[in-house]
């Protein structure tokens, strides 16, 4: 394959295999169905400022990844699909830039096609460029503000572009945004820049207001409640306790396992890309490490500890990993592996698009939603028990896929309250609980499926 064309086959790969990965099953119950919901909810509403879930307002993330969600599903209809299309589109952009700045950075097209196929390789960023969550979206706005901050040095304008990258970064993951800054405080001590403070402060200014904006606002007409959502978040995924107590001080040790186990094959190409860059003291590069690590450490100093936290940093251990691949590799074999491995990119995309079987995730919750939608008027109230485990997977499924408000009931205590209160008449129950406490009340099924049974209490 010519050099000229590694870039635009690798980039069909990219294309087939994101885009056409979306058709692939449905929407898993906790995260992708929540944003979705909540999406499906401003496009019903008309209510773009206050993201409701179960009826409610849902304040405990910011709302950039919902909307641009809605505007999806306003233009192209809901559905599975379209919900994943924002993440699959940030990931293709993602793979895309990162060529860019590899080339930019290393001043090697050879080295920039390796970058890419790296990250189009790693199979965590396609598993996740297939959900409707805000990881990949998130790392697409990093390497866009960090493509920005590589151009300072040719005009300083591109400071203010990279200020609005920043604000997007903060307005769909919130805190992990921080990083931006931090990384580029990093790169100017680093290189000792002297950077142009009139175009620094206005970009500084540009990351921070949206997020201020939006937390004044629901604070203001929320007030107590949005507070409350946001101590409890906080909480939950931030500074809350562990246990035991001793892994408060583990999570660099937590996620170097994770990625020991989960980055391969690039990881030991990838810790000889930090090796070389700092016996040779390389310091444009300098921006690579620092990305990295501030990313790896922020998600280690948070209570909540989960891999795709870091997706963030994996345009720069695509990077990474192609400098160590060109260090450890003589550089004939690395043109001869280019030659045919794009190519087979495409060929593998295409296998894995039309051969592999789609995972449905929700097949019970569907029947039972489609079900209701038929049967009930819009936004009726259905309580859910499943087992006295709140099931906050079937319940956003649920509304996903059906127009009813699922009411979580999370203990037998408040399973009886609401059948004794009566202002609850459909309920979604486990087969075991309709049975034993259910079967005998006056009642007609709206639908079985699986472990779950919909019924409506009827007057005794």
């Amino acid at each position: 394959m010519s050099p000229r064309l590694r870039f635009p086959a690798l980039a069909l790969a990219a294309a087939i295999l994101f885009l056409g990965a979306i058709r692939r099953g449905d929407l898993a119950g906790y995260d992708d169905a929540m944003y979705s919901l909540e999406a499906k909810g401003i496009v019903r509403t008309g209510d773009w400022l206050t993201p409701k879930s179960r009826g409610a307002p849902a304040l405990e993330h910011p709302p950039l990844f919902v909307w641009t969600q809605a505007a999806f599903l306003s233009a192209f209809g809901i559905s599975d699909p379209v919900a994943k299309l924002p993440s699959a589109l940030c990931a293709l952009a993602t793979v895309l830039l990162t060529y860019w700045l590899a080339r930019r950075l290393l001043q090697d097209t050879l080295a920039a096609s390796v970058a890419m196929f790296i990250l189009l390789a790693t199979p965590y960023f396609i598993k996740y460029a297939d959900h409707a969550m805000t990881d990949v979206p998130a790392a697409f706005l990093f390497v866009c503000a960090i493509c920005a901050w590589s151009l300072t040095d040719d005009d300083p304008r591109w400071y203010l572009a990279a200020g609005a990258f920043t604000a997007m970064a903060l307005m769909i993951r919130g805190l992990i945004g921080f990083g931006l800054p931090v990384i580029f405080a990093v790169d100017l001590i680093a290189n000792r820049r002297r950077p142009a403070w009139r175009y620094v402060i206005p970009g500084f200014l540009i990351a921070l207001l949206p997020l201020t904006a939006w937390y004044g606002y629901v604070l203001h007409r929320y007030g107590d409640y949005a507070a409350g959502l946001q101590q409890g978040w906080l909480e939950r995924e931030v500074y809350g306790s562990l246990t035991p107590s001793w892994r408060r001080y583990t999570g660099v040790i937590e996620y170097a396992w994770m990625l020991a186990k989960s980055y391969w094959p690039w990881l030991p190409v990838m810790l000889a890309g930090i090796v070389a860059i700092v016996r040779q003291r390389k310091r444009p590069l300098f921006l690579l490490l620092g990305w990295f690590a501030t990313v790896f450490l922020l998600c280690a100093a948070a209570r909540s500890r989960v891999l795709r936290y870091i997706l963030p940093a994996y345009p720069a251990m695509a990077i990474l990993s192609a400098i160590g691949l060109m260090k450890w590799t003589p550089r004939r074999i690395v043109e001869r592996a280019m030659n045919w491995l794009p190519p087979l990119a495409v060929v593998a995309a295409i296998s894995i698009v039309v051969l592999l079987p789609p995972h449905w995730q929700a097949t019970e919750v569907r029947a039972i939603a489609q079900a209701q939608s038929l049967t009930l008027p819009p936004r009726e109230l259905v309580g859910f028990y499943d087992k006295g485990d709140p099931r906050y997977d079937e319940t956003n499924q649920l509304e996903w896929y059906g127009d009813s408000t699922p009411v979580i009931l999370p203990t037998r205590a408040d399973l009886e309250e609401a059948l004794r209160a009566g202002s609850v008449r459909v309920f979604v129950f486990d087969q075991d609980t309709y049975r034993d406490r259910i079967q005998q009340l006056p009642h007609e099924v709206i639908a079985r499926s699986g472990h779950l049974i919909s019924v409506r209490l009827t007057a005794q």
